[in-house]
């Protein structure tokens, strides 16, 4: 059975494009995250994938069935908001039910079963909305969602408005009852690391299309461009010695994505510097900022400042001389030095825990 496709997705309001030409593929029984800044068009993504808005040009296939010109009531497809959107004036066994087919609303059994596999004690069936915590309420849009058996199930910002204390859980929940029902799940985001965890793909959209998708791995450990390297995590820019398939840095040597010679830098992750009394290239801690399970060192160097990621425990002082090291393959080839900053400056993803 097929998932969802969307292609060459175009969509304008008021004359400016939101969609450009877009393309996704989200395959059957997978949840696949989509991320990007703010008017990146997200959302009206999944409205038209729900039928809410109609596009301007390109296609949907949900289920192996092209849907566009159907009413949202005709497409099966579940959506879930950031707030839920639970019938204020229903129980929770009458909002699961809303969504079951008609021949099964009489009955508790099929209720139970779905507040069951979101993670929800039955004895929650006859509180209302406003008894529920956010989380709670989350957990019945989701039931109520999968109830008619949908071909796909939309999530938008579930979880944003949810305390960090329930958010995890919850989250953990959502993506367990999604993949015991094999749904096709499109979740949009602006929490990279939810994204990260949760997806089995990632979708960037920038500037009205899909700038990269691929696994959670691919984006985060071979993005294809710089601001995309910038976008999905801290990055340190190293000038270096471009020697084709590698490149020569002062902390050590790396292999390069795309081959390159000449002068140049390459973007790393903080991670890849790995502090080392034995490496042979020495810097001073310059700041440490500590966030629990590790930090983040600003390391200065002959070449200039870079920062490194370092377990808590291992932590070194501000002032302390530390040896450093370069691990791993760089992210992206940088041409000239410099021109990967205006990317690490540009609206980066919530990174709420």
């Amino acid at each position: 059975m097929s998932g969802v496709e969307v292609s060459r997705l175009r969509k304008a309001h008021a004359g400016v494009p939101v969609l450009d030409g877009l393309d996704l593929a989200a395959a059957h029984g997978e949840l696949t995250a989509v991320i990007g800044r703010s008017g990146s068009g997200k959302t009206t993504l999944l409205r038209l994938i729900a039928g809410f808005d109609q596009p301007d040009d390109g296609t949907i296939t949900v289920g192996g069935r092209p849907v566009r010109g159907l009413p949202a009531e005709h497409r099966r497809i579940g959506y879930v908001t950031q707030e839920g959107n639970l019938f204020p004036h229903l129980t929770v066994l009458g909002n699961v039910a809303f969504g079951l087919p008609w021949r099964r609303r009489r009955g508790r059994h099929g209720v139970r079963e779905l507040l069951d596999l979101v993670g929800l004690d039955a004895r929650l069936e006859h509180r209302f909305p406003h008894q529920l915590s956010g989380g709670e309420q989350q957990r019945v849009a989701l039931a109520r969602a999968l109830a008619p058996q949908p071909d796909a199930v939309l999530l938008d910002e579930p979880f944003s408005a949810l305390d960090p204390a329930i958010r995890a859980g919850t989250r953990t929940a959502v993506a367990a009852a999604l993949a015991a029902t094999s749904t096709t799940t499109i979740l949009v985001t602006h929490d990279l690391s939810e994204a990260l965890s949760l997806a089995t793909r990632v979708a960037l959209v920038r500037d009205g299309t899909t700038a990269q998708q691929g696994s959670p791995a691919d984006l985060y450990l071979r993005p294809a461009d710089a601001a995309i390297a910038a976008f999905t995590g801290e990055v340190c820019e190293l000038p270096a010695k471009l020697l084709g398939d590698h490149a020569a840095t002062a902390l050590g040597s790396a292999p390069i994505p795309r081959p390159a010679n000449g002068q140049g830098a390459v973007l790393v992750r903080p991670e890849q510097l790995v502090l080392d009394p034995a490496a042979p290239t020495h810097a001073t801690v310059l700041g440490v900022e500590f966030r629990g399970h590790d930090g983040l060192l600003r390391l200065g160097t002959d070449d200039g400042e870079v920062t490194a990621r370092c377990p808590a425990h291992l932590l070194p002082a501000t002032g302390e001389r530390v040896g450093v090291r370069l691990t791993g393959t760089a992210l992206a080839t940088v041409i000239p030095p410099g021109a990967a900053e205006s990317a690490s400056r540009r609206p980066r993803p919530d990174r709420r825990p």
